[in-house]
């Protein structure tokens, strides 16, 4: 395929926000393509060459490509930065300057999808010395022989700033309306993804194999499963009217780890797929102890614990275990308990179908008993008043409080469905819980905090469906001044000239971010606003009342965010309470 044809339709998609229109475009795309090229151009629409747990990063900033098209423009570095400042578009800028170059490095040649996906692989992975001239020739390399447009596109991939709203979520739309016309494919293609986190394994299972290769897919050792999530209710009465006689496990405030073994190798994932072994070496350790199986994947809260008192420590005790640096030593002073709470494959068998009656006794046989793994919490309650009872004493021991199971249901990957339902003792107060919420910008302060040139933030909920962001609060309390300070100088590290497109919002902050880190909020209540784009009907969306940081989440992906779904199930909750 010629690279040219995925950026004319890149180029059609960016004129467009309607979601349909840019299925069809990608569709038609993936239908021209050859099944060999498919696994590649699933990863390019999503503006990556590898998924996120392989580590890959193409990791070129402003000054390396703004070296590359000087050195295809025939412009001074100098020249090319101040296009950049009036185009706002590093992608842009390239697009114009090549429009009247004056000097070519290579004879020009067509470029194909193969082409520019192996020189983007190879400056993806150039280290060591002399890495970074070699990233600046691969990539002037592509520039020579690109037209303005493929040269937009090519700019964007190594800057992670495609722009067009395209997600793994119209991904997988896109594949089942290539091939079915429609997206009645999608559901069997969305659960293959959620077991793999690999849209291009399965973009090209599907061409090669049709559906029933993709209803083959099972969990694989070492590719994170996305995580099952929960839906909330107010209370235990309301849980048991929802699920009958359910399961109840013990909420743990730690850290969520997806831990896989085979053989003698082990590998630790963060919910946000990041893979975190070296951290945890004690873990390590007692996975190879106490896991009877050759081949395993579970799921369990990593909590830090104090020897001398015997107790469980805060998320801030255990988030502290999170380090590059000087892992042995915390690791001894804070060693970890692991609370297991799923088993999700074990020795070639899929697990995730069964019921959780059977997945949570597959998990106590696979479990030794030992020193820090240990199964979590769990009760089978058999009316309203049992679960409340457990509730109660989950809190008392210090825990968030408790997550209900249906016992018939099967493991729902990377789905949020009422087959699991939390209830926190947060959920006591007005707004029921806090909220995850992605910095789109900040503010630069007045006054005092001037000093500091940061002065709060401008949080979204995530629009899963149209792959957006949309705001529902500005942050300006519960920054200390060291955090205030900290983050000035991450968020001046993504700032852009102009709003993201898969930013939706009303207000302009003093500096917009690209959406890459996650926060924690509370506040009072959740109230209707017109200044606010979550879940906007007419002129009104939702807002909350004073909000109020709590901790940035470094184990979370922007679209790990709350979604626009859950602050309107968080809304409503409120209204049943006041009611």
């Amino acid at each position: 395929m010629d690279f040219s044809l995925l950026a004319e339709v890149f180029e059609r998609i960016e004129a467009t926000r309607k979601r349909l229109e840019y299925t069809k475009e990608l569709a038609k795309l993936f239908a021209a393509a050859k099944p060999s090229e498919v696994r590649r151009l699933a990863y390019l629409c999503n503006g990556i060459l590898l998924p996120q747990h392989e580590g890959i990063d193409l990791g070129v900033g402003d000054k390396l490509a703004e070296q590359s098209i000087s050195l295809v423009s025939g412009k001074s570095v100098k020249e090319v930065e101040t296009v950049f400042r009036r185009k706002g578009d590093l992608g842009e800028a390239a697009q114009e300057l090549l429009h009247k170059k004056t000097q070519l490095t290579l004879s020009a040649h067509a470029l194909s999808l193969e082409k520019v996906y192996d020189n983007l692989m190879r400056v993806a992975t150039a280290s060591g010395v002399g890495s970074q001239e070699t990233k600046v020739k691969l990539l002037a390399e592509l520039l020579s022989n690109a037209s303005p447009n493929e040269a937009r596109v090519i700019v964007r991939l190594v800057q992670g700033s495609l722009r067009m709203g395209v997600g793994e979520s119209t991904v997988l739309d896109t594949l089942s309306v290539a091939k079915a016309g429609d997206k009645s494919l999608r559901e069997e293609l969305e659960r293959a993804f959620n077991l793999t986190s690999d849209i291009g394994l399965v973009a090209e299972s599907f061409f090669e194999k049709g559906i029933d290769g993709v209803r083959k897919v099972k969990p694989i050792p070492f590719n994170p499963i996305r995580p099952a999530l929960a839906g909330r209710l107010p209370g235990a009465k309301e849980i048991f009217e929802k699920l009958g006689e359910c399961a109840a496990e013990g909420k743990y405030d730690g850290l969520r780890l997806a831990i896989h073994k085979s053989g003698e190798r082990v590998e630790i994932f963060s919910r946000k797929q990041e893979k975190m072994t070296h951290m945890f070496p004690d873990v390590v350790t007692a996975v190879r102890k106490q896991v009877r199986a050759r081949e395993a994947i579970f799921e369990g809260e990593a909590v830090a614990f104090d020897e001398c008192t015997k107790r469980f420590l805060p998320f801030q005790e255990t988030i502290q275990r999170k380090r590059k640096h000087g892992v042995g030593a915390k690791a001894k002073e804070l060693p970890l308990h692991v609370f297991a709470f799923e088993l999700l494959y074990c020795d070639g068998k899929d697990l995730t179908r069964l019921p959780y009656s059977e997945r949570r006794a597959e998990l106590a046989a696979v479990i030794k008993q030992g020193e820090t793994i240990e199964l979590a919490k769990n009760i089978i309650a058999k009316s309203a008043l049992a679960l409340k009872s457990f509730f109660d004493e989950c809190v008392s021991a210090g825990l968030e409080g408790i997550i209900a199971k249906d016992l018939s249901a099967p493991y729902t990957a990377g789905t949020r469905k009422f087959a699991w339902i939390k209830l926190k003792k947060s959920y006591q107060t007005e707004l029921a819980d806090s909220l995850d919420l992605t910095i789109v910008g900040y503010y630069i302060g007045k006054g005092k905090r001037t000093q500091f040139g940061f002065g709060g933030l401008l949080a979204a909920a995530y629009g899963p469906r149209e792959n957006s962001f949309r705001t529902v609060c500005k942050i300006g309390t519960g920054f200390s001044e060291e955090r205030m300070k900290e983050f000035k100088q991450m968020l001046s590290e993504i700032e852009v000239a102009k709003k993201p497109d898969n930013v939706d919002s009303v207000l302009v902050p003093s500096k917009w971010v690209k959406p890459r880190y996650v926060v924690s909020v509370t506040a009072d209540e959740i109230t209707q606003s017109p200044t606010h784009t979550c879940c906007r009907k007419g002129n009104q969306g939702l807002a909350l009342r004073f909000p109020r940081f709590k901790e940035l989440r470094t184990d979370k992906n922007p679209e790990d965010a709350t979604t626009e779904d859950e602050v309107m199930e968080l809304y409503e909750m409120q209204g049943q309470k006041n009611g």
